[in-house]
This record gives C-alpha cells, structure tokens and sequence, in this order.
C-alpha cells in the first residue's frame, strides 16, 4: 500500500507541477507584457483590493475543503452542506467588498478602488462553485483533471486581459483577466466531476466539517492578511505608485513559490493524510519531500536575487527599474519558505490544524510589528524585515515538528545542507560570470550565460556534496514520467 500511495503521491505532484509551472510560465508571460503596457498606479490599485479579494477569498476556498480531503469518511450531507455553506459565504462576502468600497477608496485616497473592487469581488462566487469538487479530485489523488482545468482557466483569463489592455482599458484589463480565469477553470473542474451538489444540508455535518475546517480558515485567512498587509502598508506609506513597482517584485517571488508550492502543499497533505496512523511512514515521506522542496527552491532564490537586474530589465522594461532592489531582497525568502513547505500540510494532516492557527497568527504579529518598525528606514528596510521574520520562526517550527514526528533536530535540518551548500557555491559562480562580462554584454546575454551556467554549478556541487540526492531526484522524475490513467471523482 505504502508503495502505491507513493506512486499515486509522485504521480500526483507531476500533474499539480505541471499546472503550477504552467501557470508560473503564463503569468509571468502576461504579468511581463502587461507591465509593459499597463502603468504602476494601474496594480497598485488592483494590490490594494487584493488586500480583500485575496483575504476573503481564502475563506471560501479553504473553509471546508482541507476537512472534506483529511477526512477517513465523507457522506453525502458533508458534501452538500460544505457546498451551500461555501456559496453562501462567497455570496455574503462579495456584498460586503460592495459595502466597503467607498470607504476604502477614500482611506487609501484612490477614488478608482471604490469601482474596482465591487467588481474584483465576484470572484469569490466563481471560485465556491467547484470547492468541493476540487476537494474530492485531491482526496482521490486526481490531481490531472484539477490542471488541465486550472491552466484552460489561466489561459482564457490571459487572452481576456490582454485583449483588454491593448484595447486601452486599463486597470479594468487586470479585473477582467482575473474574473475571466477564476470563471473558466470553476465550471470545468466541476464539469469534470461526477458529484453534483443537492440539498442535504445538515447542520450536525457542519458541525463535524468545522470543527476541523475552522483552524484550517482561520489559518489561511491569517496567512493572507499577514501577506497582504505588506500591500497595505506600503500603500499606505508610499502611495499607489510606489505600491505598483513593490508589487512587481512581490509578485515575481510569489509566482515563484507557487511554482512549486501548490502543487506539493495538495499533494503533500493528501499523502500526508494517508499516513496519519503511522507516525514513521510519515516522518519518512516528510523527510523525502522537504529534501526535494529545498532541492529545486534554493537555487530559484539565488538566481533571482542575484539576477534581480537583468530580470526586470528584460521582463518589464527600465522604467520598473525601482523594483529591482526589492526583488533582490524578497527573493531571499526562497530559502525559509522552501525549506517549511511541507510543515503545515503535515500539521493539518496529522491533525494539528490548530498549530498551523497559532503560528499565523505569530507570522503575522511579528512581520507586521517588525515592518511598521522600519516604515522611516524605507521600502527596501521593510522588504528585509519581512524577509527576516520567515527566517527568525524555522526554530519554532522545527521544535513542533521535532515533538510531533518524534525526530531529532538535526535529522529535521539535514535536508537543508546540500542544498545550501550548492547553492552558495552557485551564488559564487554568477558573481564571479558577471564580475568577469561586466557592462560588455546586454541583459538578454548576460542571462542566457548566467542562467545555465549557474545551474550546472549547483547541479554539479549537489552532486559532489550528495549524489545519493540526486538519484532521489532522478527515481521521483522517472516516475512521475511513466504514464497512468487519470482518476476522476
């Protein structure tokens, strides 16, 4: 059995990294030909009713569906009641994005976000129509249909806003391209389902969703705010403008961890799920996984903050030029980040969801107290803080692994070793390609040089410092490369 889930886990993370490579590949695509068209007060004003849209819509699509995936039984009224309840709060929390809009646009002294948010908000009814669906596709491991779903949806919301742009429509070319992604992939992935929702509701089933399924909200809605709040602040500090070129930067690097982090937190905690009755299988499984995780995210956050220059240069242009120091600095939350990946689906899964509650809550406290502390030193002093923030809670993290999975703490940290040691020689090597090319190659060149030679550095360093490493690598590859029917629920 252990084999299988295995094979199922691996399968699983092939089809949910090819929807987030594609998904990264196409926003970054668009976000750059946009960028270039659109101006910065136009995503300054789309990041401040993120502030909302983001936050709000993490309840709807984190309420229930985590609880319907760890769940070792689910009945018909758990899925009727999750699906209702979900659309009635989608429903409620878009009518009161409308209420507050004026109010908000005159706080942040943008009279265009009192237009632009009612609208941004019917996302959230969008998405609820296929939560549970997407929950059921994930418990069964079907993580095939949920991509192809999620990138035809990317890939219509792309068309839509750029046609709008180039139409001269502005911010409302962002709205559309959103509104339009969320609407495509929600009724595909629940066409795609065999369940249909009817009207069992229940309130014991409720009951017993929430209970696990409120720790779960509360904890992302936590981890939104705490995420959106550097949004808030710098709007509030500086001004849409200088909001605008922050979310250039804030962008690349969350587009980066979601290049692998949807697609291992899903696969992760419902094989993590799986395992919840054998505390060693799972320590194991953690184990491999975070190996992997720090694998392939340390070099992406070297890469991008050594190259910061050259990558806004070619991907949007000078006048984004202020956001390359920000870049450079953000992209050092790559190292924590990748290496706690999996620490909340393993909480959840081992049925720790409240651990997860109490440490956003503390991720969020301490980022904000230590960003509103540097607020006079500058953007680029903020960027630090929150980065400095991820780095200053691993301990406390690793401490509640340690007492969970019952592993010692150097065992915890082990995974991080070979990855930090290559990817410090392979900083060494791109400063040492661009000390050498200096100003006598453009940005496009020095990027076709540095990007690969660079990554044959830390290949070539993992491989010297843990071959054994590298095979993991290879045999998880060649596995997720057979081919296999696709489940269906």
């Amino acid at each position: 059995m252990l084999g299988q889930l295995k094979t199922l886990s691996i399968k699983g993370l092939m089809w949910s990294a090819s929807e987030s490579f594609g998904v990264a590949v196409l926003s970054f695509a668009v976000f750059a030909l946009m960028a270039r068209i659109l101006e910065p007060e136009h995503f300054g004003i789309v990041a401040l009713a993120g502030v909302f849209i983001l936050t709000f819509n993490l309840i709807v699509g984190h309420s229930f569906a985590d609880a319907i995936v760890q769940r070792t039984d689910v009945e018909p009224e758990h899925l009727d009641t999750a699906f209702w309840t979900t659309l009635a709060i989608a429903l409620a929390l878009t009518g009161l994005c409308h209420l507050i809009a004026p109010a908000a646009a005159r706080w942040f002294d943008e009279p265009a976000l009192a237009d632009v948010l009612p609208w941004l908000a019917w996302v959230m009814p969008l998405n609820s129509i296929a939560v549970v669906q997407t929950a059921l596709f994930r418990r069964a491991l079907g993580f095939r249909t949920v991509a192809t779903r999620s990138l035809a949806g990317r890939t219509v919301g792309a068309a839509v806003g750029v046609a709008m742009a180039l139409t001269g429509m502005g911010v409302w070319s962002l709205v559309g391209q959103q509104i339009a992604g969320i609407a495509v992939t929600g009724i595909a992935t629940a066409a795609a389902s065999r369940w249909r929702p009817g009207l069992k509701f229940s309130i014991p089933h409720l009951r017993e969703l929430w209970s696990f399924g409120f720790h779960v909200s509360a904890s992302q809605v936590v981890t939104g705010l705490g995420e959106q709040a550097m949004n808030l602040l710098v709007g509030s500090f500086y001004g849409s403008v200088a909001l605008g070129y922050f979310s250039i930067a804030w962008r690349i690097t969350q587009l980066m961890r979601a290049l692998i982090a949807s697609a291992v937190y899903h696969v992760g905690f419902s094989a993590f799920a799986r395992l919840q009755d054998d505390r060693d299988a799972a320590a194991r499984a953690f184990l491999q996984a975070t190996r992997l995780s720090c694998l392939f995210g340390f070099p992406i956050g070297v890469g991008m903050a050594l190259l910061a220059d050259p990558l806004v240069h070619v991907l949007f242009g000078q006048k984004w030029a202020s956001s390359i120091v920000l870049l450079a600095i953000l992209a050092l939350q790559m190292f924590p980040a990748f290496y706690a990946m999996f620490f909340s689906a393993c909480y959840r899964a081992m049925g720790k969801a409240s651990w997860v509650l109490w440490l956003s809550i503390a991720y969020i406290a301490l980022g904000v107290a230590m960003v509103v502390a540097f607020t006079e030193l500058g953007i680029e002093a903020m960027a630090m803080a929150w980065v400095a923030k991820s780095i200053l809670l691993l301990p406390v993290q690793v401490a509640l692994l340690r007492r969970m999975l019952g592993l010692r703490v150097r065992i915890l940290i082990a995974p991080i070793v070979a990855p930090l040691l290559a990817a410090a020689i392979m900083a060494a090597a791109l400063a040492g390609i661009a000390l050498a090319l200096g100003d006598r190659v453009g940005d496009i060149a020095l990027l076709l040089v540095t990007i690969p030679a660079g990554a044959a550095a830390y290949l070539g360093a993992v491989f010297v410092i843990s071959p054994e490493l590298i095979r993991v690598a290879a045999r998880t590859a060649r596995i997720m490369l057979t081919p296999q029917r696709a489940a269906s629920q």
